[in-house]
């Protein structure tokens, strides 16, 4: 989806989502095709594919954005595949330097996508890579409400309070803990937006590490019954949680995500 960067990225006085928040996640595969006919089946996402970016897809649900999935570029893929999150900014150029300027790594940016925005490839100290987005004409997800849509995202970490101070600063986030468990809550004006975990030990063996993105499933059960038939795999089987009912999956391609429902069931 990327083209050299031709222009030099102004700050945005208006976003469709808070700055430092979730705006974008996107999937690089070397499946592209058996990728996107999975998530049609889990879904229901329809396609807008662009040829101009290399054949990158973008996912749609009730007639808006959902996520992207993209084939490799032509040097191949740097390792498994996984979901990429990108956080929304006003300044890039500014905010890819407060990652350095935190301990973490900004890789070569920032790219500009055509009339779409800018995006910038970065990684936290602990090396877990993420996005930084500066929207133009795009959108992100901010208006995708169907089945799919990104509900919450949350980083696993085996160093929680590092990872805290890194996103919180970063984000301009408070951050709040939860009783009991070793996981804070991101949050503007009171009101969550991501999470970091320190339980990332209990994720490592299936390979959940670094950032989980969770979509919205109606039925978290039927889900995992569709990724199973549908060529992927059911890593972690639904259950109730405090916060709803989940399930953590696998595409056929081993990219990991999460499915959840807000209302756990049988409420």
């Amino acid at each position: 989806m990327s083209q050299p960067q031709t222009t030099t990225p102004v700050p945005s006085s208006t976003l469709p989502v808070p700055a430092g928040e979730p705006i974008w996640v996107d999937l690089t595969t070397s499946t592209p095709q058996r990728t996107r006919d999975f998530y049609a089946a889990l879904f229901g996402w329809e396609y807008q594919i662009s040829e101009e970016f290399g054949g990158y897809a973008n996912a749609q649900s009730g007639g808006h954005r959902a996520a992207g999935i993209s084939p490799p570029p032509p040097q191949g893929m740097n390792g498994p595949p996984s979901w990429l999150i990108y956080f929304d900014t006003r300044d890039i150029v500014a905010d890819a330097q407060h990652v350095r300027t935190l301990g973490g790594t900004a890789f070569e940016g920032p790219v500009q996508i055509g009339t779409e925005g800018w995006a910038h490839h970065v990684a936290d100290p602990d090396g877990t890579i993420f996005g930084l987005w500066q929207d133009d004409q795009h959108g992100g997800f901010a208006a995708c409400q169907g089945t799919g849509r990104v509900v919450w995202a949350e980083v696993n970490t085996h160093d929680s309070a590092s990872a805290v101070a890194f996103y919180s600063r970063l984000l301009n986030a408070d951050a709040l803990p939860l009783p009991g468990a070793d996981y804070h809550q991101l949050m503007h004006g009171g009101v969550g937006f991501a999470g970091v975990s320190g339980h990332a030990q209990n994720w490592d063996e299936v390979g959940a590490g670094g950032w989980m993105v969770y979509f919205y499933a109606e039925d978290v059960d039927a889900a995992a019954r569709t990724t199973e038939t549908h060529g992927g795999k059911v890593l972690v089987a639904p259950f109730d949680m405090d916060y709803g009912r989940m399930a953590v999956l696998a595409d056929p391609a081993g990219a990991v995500f999460s499915v959840m429902n807000p209302q756990p069931a049988g409420r």
